[in-house]
């Protein structure tokens, strides 16, 4: 080693017990490196010359290179230093999740049950009121053929069965026409249905019967109608059974019995025979 390489790293230990830095340890390289050999011991030291005593500028850049620490000594304590604030960020979270207040776990119960909803009460369904009659049922008796013109009476009383008799039972009489020897019956019908598979024919058989001295038709049209056999049997049954009820009302053992036990006589339960 020569003088100035000795001198130089005179400078540089003294430069280094200066500032109070230890040497970083080296780190370990990948590969191994052969040990170099012992350097041979140092020449003593000669008089200080100009260039020992004020090293150059290129050993005054090695000299702060060698104490400033190694990039990744800097790198660890910044990276724990970002670190720790997360966690303690992340530790008040979890105290505010442990201390629930009272009020939250005093009402959530794992058991409620949803709240139902009111039921929708559907409206009730309005039934329309049959319509009034146009005009007051007139019973015109039809002399040329024998009969009162009750029509009615006469639909009720036909022998027949099925869709043929609800076609008498549920038929307005329009007219009745007299020509001749032959009599036409008009009648007005509610439904189309029920002159179908004949009725019709199988009505015009039976009024036949019971006109036998003419030659009877029988003719419809639909429309709705008012005055029929079956409209009387109903009003009729109706009637029945306002004036059972009404005798039954009035019985004195009844109204004993509504007197002394609270009792009452069940809607309905009174059948006409």
């Amino acid at each position: 080693m020569t003088s100035a390489r000795a001198a130089i790293n005179a400078a540089l230990e003294a430069a280094r017990a200066a500032s109070g830095i230890r040497t970083p340890p080296k780190r370990p390289a990948a590969e191994p490196v052969t040990p170099a050999p012992a350097p041979a011991p140092a020449a003593p030291p000669s008089a200080p010359g100009p260039s020992a005593a004020l090293p150059s500028h290129g050993a005054a850049m090695q000299a702060r290179a060698a104490s400033a620490p190694p990039p990744w000594d800097g790198a660890q304590p910044q990276a724990m230093a970002q670190q720790q604030p997360a966690m303690q960020a992340r530790q008040p979270a979890a105290q505010l999740d442990d201390d629930v207040p009272s009020w939250v776990t005093d009402f959530s119960d794992d058991t409620a049950v949803a709240a139902e909803a009111p039921a929708v009460v559907a409206p009730a369904p309005q039934v329309r009121a049959p319509a009034a009659p146009p005009h007051a049922y007139v019973v015109t008796p039809v002399p040329e053929i024998d009969w009162d013109g009750n029509w009615p009476a006469l639909a009720g009383s036909l022998p027949l069965r099925g869709v043929a008799q609800q076609l008498a039972l549920q038929t307005e009489l329009v007219a009745c026409v007299v020509h001749d020897r032959s009599v036409t019956f008009k009648l007005r019908v509610p439904v189309d249905t029920l002159r179908a598979s004949g009725n019709s024919e199988k009505l015009a058989a039976a009024l036949q019967e019971h006109f036998p001295d003419f030659r009877v038709n029988v003719e419809s049209e639909i429309g709705p109608v008012w005055y029929t056999a079956g409209a009387e049997q109903k009003a009729a049954r109706e009637e029945r059974q306002r004036l059972a009820e009404s005798i039954v009302a009035a019985d004195p053992f009844v109204q004993e019995l509504e007197r002394r036990f609270d009792a009452f006589v069940v809607p309905g339960s009174v059948k006409v025979a």
